[in-house]
């Protein structure tokens, strides 16, 4: 799409609730800038609003709108991305609203942000597969507008019109691709079911690493199955499910050890269903590590959206130990407060950057492992 995403200039726009803090909409923002970084681009505008709720056709109210138009002048801006899921029609009225501005400008929402960087990690042709669907179904109701669109432009009184006949076209063709990609896919699960079915027969026990997107999770796969797969200070560094062999000395046992695709807050359902069989892994363990980034300042929230996640996959009830990483970064963290509101989850410790604490972590996965069986 682009030659040079280092070169890209995005404006990030967002609609808030009144209640809103400043320091509330900062940490979303910082968030979505993030996500800008890592896709490779740099924020150079912003614009924000708040009130009772977007705008129906055009996200923010005309008076943003119109501050927007003159920021993207200004600053030269490639992409205007949503700190929101929009609707179809709201993404082509901005673009159109926009290209008064910049005739090339695009205009994207989160999840068509996320999509394409998990388009630039996107290693196996499972991963790839799924994210094709995620587009597709994504996209689908923007590229049928574009059909209406036409519909209305050259359609008489009493006619079909061409452009009618082009939504039909557009929409089988959308149909037939999702039908032929999902087949793929089901091919693919299957096969991983396999694969599952076969270690469980085996009696190979699983432990799965799951957590936000940046916790640590790929650095603490790599210290404790020796492995050296590449790990990030992204969002999504990670997108395709990895194991590896962990030996637990005290059980005397070889256990399997995945990583698994980082989460995020507003991952809309779109997303994790495209992503349930990269998950399989996680949805399959014997006992889940949640991986926690306890110098996070927004550490409590983002705990309760892996949570929710997780209940989305029906893993609730699995035995989960809550593992607090970088120890090292944050020295002044209440290390009291959180063993007492996690208790359940035998709350660990570590530096996953230096090993601090990770002899702890290995006996109390021997001891719950040791419970369950």
């Amino acid at each position: 799409m682009f030659n040079n995403l280092k070169d890209l200039r995005f404006m990030l726009m967002g609609f808030f609730p009144k209640f809103f803090t400043n320091d509330d909409i900062l940490l979303e923002l910082e968030e979505l800038d993030s996500l800008v970084k890592t896709y490779g681009g740099q924020t150079k505008a912003l614009i924000v609003q708040k009130g009772i709720h977007p705008s129906f056709t055009s996200y923010l109210g005309s008076g943003k709108v119109q501050q927007a138009s003159d920021q993207i002048s200004k600053e030269k801006i490639d992409i205007v991305v949503a700190n929101d899921a929009l609707r179809s029609g709201q993404l082509y009225t901005l673009e159109k609203i926009f290209q008064r501005a910049n005739s090339n400008i695009q205009v994207w929402d989160k999840i068509y942000l996320i999509l394409n960087i998990f388009d630039l990690h996107a290693q196996t042709a499972d991963a790839k597969l799924q994210i094709k669907i995620a587009s597709l179904k994504h996209m689908g109701p923007r590229i049928f507008g574009m059909g209406h669109i036409l519909s209305r432009q050259a359609g008489g009184i009493g006619t079909r019109g061409i452009g009618e006949t082009n939504t039909e076209i557009m929409k089988r063709h959308w149909r037939q691709e999702i039908y032929a990609i999902k087949k793929k896919i089901n091919e693919l699960e299957q096969n991983r079911f396999q694969q599952i079915e076969k270690r469980k027969k085996q009696g190979l026990i699983t432990v799965s690493l799951v957590g936000y997107t940046n916790c640590g999770k790929t650095t603490l796969f790599n210290l404790l199955t020796k492995k050296n797969k590449y790990a990030d200070d992204k969002l999504f560094a990670t997108l395709d499910s990895s194991s590896g062999k962990l030996y637990l000395s005290d059980l005397n046992k070889t256990v399997l050890l995945t990583d698994t695709i980082g989460f995020i807050r507003n991952l809309p359902l779109i997303l994790i269903n495209s992503f349930k069989s990269t998950l399989m892994e996680s949805v399959n363990a014997d006992l889940i590590l949640h991986l926690i980034d306890v110098s996070d300042k927004e550490m409590f929230t983002k705990i309760k959206v892996v949570e929710e996640i997780l209940n989305e996959l029906d893993l609730s009830q699995t035995k989960k130990i809550y593992v607090f990483n970088k120890i090292d970064t944050d020295k002044k963290f209440d290390k009291i407060y959180i063993v007492n509101n996690f208790q359940k989850y035998y709350p660990q410790f570590i530096s996953a950057r230096n090993t601090k604490g990770i002899d702890q972590l290995l006996k109390t996965i021997e001891d719950n492992l040791n419970e369950k069986n």
